[in-house]
């Protein structure tokens, strides 16, 4: 979740230079997908603010950013085996209410369309983007949606050389679509801020992250840090040392199932049809995918609590 908000000064907690959080489920475990390709369709609601294909070509490019083609692991050699698969649904198509329902999915809110409504979709005009996960038990994931506030929150490409739009502080899609699937694929945020995760997340080494205020300056260029700039900011578009070691590591070339969530031919992935889900029997859980919350100086507005 992506939380335009101040975050309260706070001492930075001791964190290892190579280090990342996993979300994870109700039991403890580690949230993470069985397949190998996750289909992701996208709904652009009334969303104006960016071309049909700025917004097919942003949203793709920070899908391929956690691609096997575009990872190489710590190894050298190795590379991370899930791949996500966006689609765009055709223009004035309704989205699903964000739910364990089967389909993942990426909507905009707008101004005009503010649907689902409010209440229902866990976007209040302080929140900037809200990436949900169902997983069982286990920690499988079988659903997720990403939820993009464009009412409150003006989005562009920032490609270079790009005017990015009319607004004065615009969001870089991209950059901020990179950090929502990070959460979609089974990360959590490597800082901490009450704002966006109730609970202080703890790393892969064991130790708890540091508040977001105040965290070392190498952990503030992950990917998955919890503040996002909106003075036309594209780091989040690139993954760091730690971004890069936790999805090689969570979907490691070795374990491979070659299990596709549907038969796409040419999609990149060498994977096949997989079938139908089991019926679901496991803890449906709403990931607090998180916020990034936004630095104070980003626009004059101060939304939210701060």
């Amino acid at each position: 979740m992506l939380v335009a908000a101040c975050v309260a000064p706070a001492l930075a907690l001791a964190q290892p230079a190579q280090a990342y959080v996993r979300s994870r489920a109700d039991s403890g475990i580690p949230k993470y997908w069985q397949k190998s390709c996750i289909p992701i369709t996208v709904y652009q609601n009334g969303f104006t603010d960016m071309s049909r294909d700025e917004v097919a070509k942003s949203i793709a490019a920070a899908a391929h950013t956690w691609s096997p083609t575009a990872v190489t692991c710590p190894d050298g050699v190795s590379h991370p085996f899930l791949e996500i698969v966006t689609s765009i649904a055709p223009e004035g198509e309704l989205p699903p209410t964000p739910a364990y329902d089967g389909r993942n999915t990426l909507l905009f809110y707008t101004y005009d369309r503010p649907y689902p409504p409010a209440e229902e979709s866990g976007i209040m005009s302080n929140v900037v983007a809200l990436t949900s996960t169902w997983a069982r038990a286990d920690g499988h994931i079988v659903d997720a949606d990403v939820r993009v506030n464009a009412k409150d929150n003006p989005f562009a490409n920032l490609d270079p050389g790009s005017t990015g739009g009319n607004a004065q502080f615009p969001y870089d899609l991209q950059n901020a679509i990179t950090h929502e699937l990070g959460h979609l694929i089974g990360l959590g945020h490597t800082c901490w801020s009450p704002f966006s995760d109730p609970e202080q997340p703890v790393d892969d080494m064991g130790v708890p992250a540091p508040y977001c205020s105040g965290a070392p300056e190498e952990l503030k260029q992950t990917v998955m840090f919890a503040i996002i700039g909106g003075d036309r900011e594209i780091t989040k578009r690139t993954l760091s040392a730690d971004d890069i070691r936790a999805v090689c590591d969570i979907y490691p070339e070795e374990q491979d199932p070659h299990v596709c969530a549907l038969d796409m031919p040419e999609d990149g992935c060498g994977c096949s049809a997989a079938g139908t889900e089991p019926p679901w029997t496991g803890l449906a859980l709403l990931a607090g995918a998180g916020a990034v919350l936004v630095m104070c100086r980003r626009r004059a507005r101060r939304a939210g609590r701060g």
